[in-house]
C-alpha cells in the first residue's frame, strides 16, 4: 500500500524547515540540499526533506510499511513551519517599520535645519543677531537688533 501526502504549505525555506524539524522534536543533519532526519524507513533508511529544482520546495522521500502516521508527522512539521514563517514575516514587518520611522525622523530633522538656517540668514541679511535657546527640548531663535 502507498500513499501521497501533499501539503498546502510549499517547504521553501531551508531553515525554517530545520526549525519546524526542532519544533516537532525531530532530530535532523543538513547535507548540502539534503535534510536527513532521525525518522527511519523500511527500505529507503532514513526520511529526507531533498529540494525539487524543477518546483523550488523541498519535498519529503519517505517509504514506510510500519509507519502508519507518515500524514501526522508531514502535518505537524506544516503546522510548525506556518508558525515559523509568519513570525518571521511579523519580525521583517517590524524592521521595516522601525526602518521608516528612523528615515521619516531624520527627513524632519534635516526639514527643521534648513528652516533654521534658512531664518538665520534672512534675519542676519536684514541686521539682526539670532541668539538660539532650547526650550524644553525645543529650538527658539531670538532675533536681537541694536540700535543706538
Amino acid at each position: 500500500m502507498s500513499c501521497v501526502i501533499k501539503t498546502l504549505t510549499p517547504f521553501i525555506n531551508k531553515d525554517f524547515l530545520c526549525k519546524a524539524l526542532t519544533a516537532a522534536g525531530c532530530g535532523y543533519t543538513v547535507q548540502g540540499e539534503k535534510i536527513i532526519t532521525d525518522r527511519k524507513d523500511y527500505r529507503l533508511g532514513f526520511q529526507t526533506f531533498e529540494k525539487d529544482f524543477r518546483i523550488g520546495k523541498y519535498v519529503l522521500n519517505a517509504y514506510s510499511h510500519t509507519d502508519k502516521n507518515q500524514a501526522e508527522f508531514v502535518s505537524e512539521i506544516e503546522k510548525h513551519y506556518n508558525i515559523i514563517y509568519q513570525e518571521a514575516i511579523a519580525e521583517a514587518e517590524r524592521l521595516r517599520l522601525e526602518e521608516e520611522k528612523k528615515r521619516l525622523e531624520e527627513e524632519r530633522k534635516a526639514f527643521v535645519e534648513k528652516q533654521k538656517c534658512a531664518i538665520i540668514e534672512k534675519a542676519e541679511a536684514k541686521g539682526y543677531s539670532v541668539k538660539e535657546e532650547n526650550v524644553k527640548g525645543k529650538i527658539k531663535l531670538v532675533l536681537v537688533k541694536r540700535t543706538y
